[in-house]
Parts: structure tokens; C-alpha cells; sequence
């Protein structure tokens, strides 16, 4: 369960705090809460470049309701209720660029707009705008909409845009038809100060926590399967509970894709990697995740996080084994070391969370590069170098029996805070 938390990144002038979660019908995970920091009013706006803080991602899950079997929890959907339902297209529409792309870049089906879909993640996405626009919740989390004691008169089935309990809920209640063959729920929330009222455009926000989304291992895994067919997004602004709408903005996007009967059968050929051969403008630095792809390390994600994740993939193997990795910086001509994720070393092995054994993960581990670019940080650890060529190369063995090799190169785009 993810909470809300609220944190000051004290080098920059605007202060944005995300919340990333792919989720379906609920599920395990991890739960983390911080105090809310109020921003120091007297920070230098000549400069006013918003930076990402850290992500605070949950687990993915995927819900597969059946119109036959399944009943909805207790509790009326309100469809619309007194408040009329927001969204911004645009912003909607860059979210979904940034997963087609990913998808299609690296040979997987692009994802189509489903306005049931759509309407579907645009309520939701205005049943967390209301909670957050007119509360200060201490712990929330955004895949679910149950009342919560503290703060009941904007939760539940009291909050106007209230849709069902979780995401099996509310896919059963629009009665959404392609429900039978997995939807996944993709859901950011950002917060922004600003002392001089300059903020990011909605677009560029929402294009940003989208490729956030992309460097969380356990989050990739569900943004790119291949029966996914269509998408359904919202995105909404806000203005966060008794603050001034002239210096704050709250933004939330929540994102759904389901697979449909033409894609539900769809598999991939060969070894498949995210990102892959000429993929451009991934993020440099994962700050967070739950679950924690380092868990059992010692590390400490926020304060020392890694560089882009590379996804591995192979369904039509039983079993992969990754061997002789390299992780090489192009342009300063430096290897950078690297943490190998899979079914061996899983540390979710036998949880829901565990990863099949024809697929894994390269994490690359960034603590010797001066990549932070600015800030109190700067010449620290901020992942990767941004604008920079990466080559990976790593053997693959395929059912024990073949012994394959790989490689492919890939461009991070400017460093993420």
C-alpha cells in the first residue's frame, strides 16, 4: 500500500512530490509515510526549473474480473455524483504516447484508445482529486476507494466520484467488457510549489511520470505485456487542501490498459529488452519502488538509487540464464557495474511477486558516477549520466541448452531529481 507522502527537495525552487503505483485488484505491498514538509517560501525563483523527487511506487497486480462470476464489494457507484468529471486530454494523450512508444520501439503492439477504458480511469482519477483537494490524508492509497475514518466525508461511497472499492470493483460496475483478459492500473500523483507560480505545462508533467513508471522494474514488467490493446487514461490538476492555488498545483494521472480477444493470444519471438536498440529519453535514476527490486542489499533507494533497469524477457524459454553482462558508458568509456535480478537471486521468490524464470533484470549500480547536474547534490549520485549512449551486452542461455548473445544500445534523456 502506498501512503501519501509529501517531501522538500531543498536544491530546487519547485518542490514536486509523485506517487506511482500499477495496481489491479488489490494485493500485498509494502507501506511507507512521511510528514508533510512545508516548501521554504523564501527559495529563489531565477532559476525555476521543476525537478522530480523521488518516486514511491506499489506493487503491480493485474485484475481479471469475469462479468459471470464476480460481484462487486458493497457500496453504490455514484456515477458522477455532485461533482462533474474533469480531465485533460492532452495530458491523457502524452501519458499514452510515452507507453506506445516504449512498446513499439522495441517491438511490441502499440495501445489504442478505449473510451469505456477511459471513462473508467478518469473517474478514479477524480475520486483522488477530490480526496486530495479537499483533505490532508495521513495515509491513503490511491487503488482504492474505501472510506477512511479521518477524513469519511471525502471517501467511500461520500465522495462523488466514488466508483467502486478497488479496480476489479470498479471494472465490474461499467460493466467493461474486455475485463476477462487482464487490466492493469497505472496511477501517478504530483505535487508542485512554486514561490513565483511557475509551473510545468500538464502535458510535460504527465509525460514524466510516465517514463518514471518505465525505470520501475516490477512496473515495467506489467507496462509491457504483450496482450495489452487498449488504454484508458485521466489526468487532473488540482489545488492541494489549504494551500494557495497560486503557488501549489496538484496533478494526478491514472492509467489503464487491458488486453482485448485480438491481443489476449499475443506473445513475442526471441529475447525481448526494454529499453532496446535506439530507445532515447529514459529517465537516469530509480528512486523508489515497492516492491523493493533491491531489497536485502542495504540500499537505500533515495538516497542512492540506480540507473535505468534493463528488462529481460523471453516467453517462449522456460527458463533463462543471464551471464556476462556489460554495462558500458559509450561517451566516457567507462563500464558501469551491475546487480543481476532473477529467478536465482529473487528476493520475492514464492510471493506473488516473484519473478518467472525465463525473464530478469540488469540493474545498473550508479554510486560511483557524478551524474547530479545541480542542486546540493551536485557531482553526487543522480543514476546514470544524463544525454548519454549506454551499450549493454550480456549471454543469454536458453533452456539450459542454447547459448544466445545480445547487445544494443540506448540514449537516457536529461538527469531526473
Amino acid at each position: 500500500m502506498t501512503s501519501y507522502t509529501s517531501q522538500k527537495n531543498l536544491a530546487a525552487v519547485l518542490f514536486l512530490t509523485i506517487f506511482l503505483s500499477a495496481c489491479g485488484g488489490g494485493g500485498d505491498s509494502d507501506s511507507s509515510s512521511t510528514s508533510a514538509n512545508t516548501p521554504d517560501n523564501s527559495q529563489n525563483d531565477e532559476t525555476a526549473e521543476p525537478t522530480t523527487s523521488e518516486p514511491i511506487i506499489s506493487a503491480p497486480i493485474i485484475a481479471t474480473p469475469t462479468s459471470q462470476g464476480d460481484e462487486p464489494s458493497d457500496g453504490i457507484p455514484n456515477a458522477g455524483g455532485n461533482g462533474s468529471a474533469e480531465n485533460n486530454v492532452q495530458a491523457a494523450l502524452s501519458a499514452n504516447n510515452q507507453f506506445s512508444l516504449a512498446r513499439t520501439s522495441c517491438g511490441l503492439n502499440g495501445l489504442s484508445v478505449d473510451t469505456e477504458l477511459d471513462d473508467i480511469a478518469i473517474q478514479h482519477a477524480n475520486y483522488i482529486k477530490h480526496v486530495f483537494a479537499n483533505s490532508s490524508p495521513t495515509s491513503f492509497n490511491a487503488h482504492f476507494e474505501n472510506e477512511i475514518s479521518d477524513i469519511a466525508s471525502v471517501t467511500g461511497s461520500n465522495n462523488p466520484f466514488f466508483s467502486g472499492l478497488d479496480l476489479a470493483d470498479r471494472l465490474i460496475n461499467a460493466d467493461y467488457g474486455n475485463s476477462q483478459y487482464g487490466v492493469t492500473e497505472n496511477i501517478a500523483q504530483s505535487v508542485y510549489y512554486s514561490s513565483a507560480g511557475n509551473f510545468l505545462s500538464t502535458e510535460a508533467v504527465a509525460s514524466s511520470m510516465a517514463k518514471s513508471l518505465l525505470s520501475a522494474p516490477y512496473h515495467l514488467r506489467s507496462l509491457m505485456l504483450p496482450t495489452s490493446g487498449v488504454v484508458g487514461t485521466g489526468v487532473v490538476t488540482y489545488t492541494p487542501s489549504s494551500k494557495n492555488a497560486a503557488n501549489n498545483k496538484g496533478y494526478v494521472l491514472v492509467s489503464n490498459a487491458a488486453g482485448t480477444k485480438t491481443t489476449a493470444n499475443k506473445t513475442l519471438e526471441g529475447v525481448f529488452t526494454y529499453p532496446c536498440q535506439d530507445v532515447m529519453g529514459t529517465v537516469t535514476a530509480l528512486y523508489n519502488e515497492t516492491p523493493n527490486p533491491v531489497r536485502g542489499s542495504g540500499r537505500n533507494l533515495r538516497t542512492d538509487p540506480i540507473g535505468q533497469p534493463v528488462y529481460i524477457n523471453m516467453p517462449s524459454a522456460d527458463k533463462v540464464k543471464v551471464s556476462n553482462v556489460k554495462f558500458r558508458d559509450v561517451q566516457r568509456n567507462i563500464d558501469v557495474p551491475i546487480q543481476l535480478l532473477d529467478s536465482d537471486n529473487d528476493p520475492y521468490k514464492g510471493t506473488n511477486y516473484a519473478l518467472p524464470t525465463n525473464e530478469a533484470f540488469i540493474l545498473p549500480l550508479t554510486d560511483a558516477l557524478k551524474s547530479c547536474e545541480s542542486g546540493s547534490n551536485k557531482g553526487g549520485n543522480c543514476g546514470l549520466y544524463g544525454n548519454s549512449e549506454y551499450k549493454v551486452s550480456f549471454d543469454i542461455l536458453v533452456d539450459d541448452k542454447v547459448l544466445e548473445q545480445q547487445s544494443f544500445t540506448f540514449t537516457t534523456g536529461k538527469v531526473n531529481y
